[in-house]
């Protein structure tokens, strides 16, 4: 990631083919979603291991946590299979 806060210098030219370049957002984009899906499920453990929650809110919740967890490792996973395809 680019350093917004950093006083401006001169910056350093590097050439990226379109292929490269889109395998750097990919790799960015799948690392993100990959971490989204993490931060799900350990809120969903948390919410699990809640007393003052009511059993029956508390499973729901965490059903759709653990599910929207599962599909966003799909996308990451499907995301860095297209930087695969593109390879070919």
């Amino acid at each position: 990631m680019v350093d917004t806060t950093a006083p401006e210098r001169e910056a350093a030219t590097f050439a990226y083919t379109p292929a490269e370049l889109n395998a750097v957002i990919s790799r960015e984009v799948s690392g993100r979603l990959h971490e989204l899906g993490m931060s799900l499920m350990s809120n969903a453990a948390f919410l699990l291991a809640n007393d003052t929650v009511p059993a029956a809110v508390k499973r729901d919740r965490a059903r759709v946590y653990l599910d929207v967890a599962a599909q966003l490792r799909l996308l990451a996973i499907d995301e860095l299979d297209g930087i695969a395809w593109g390879a070919r």
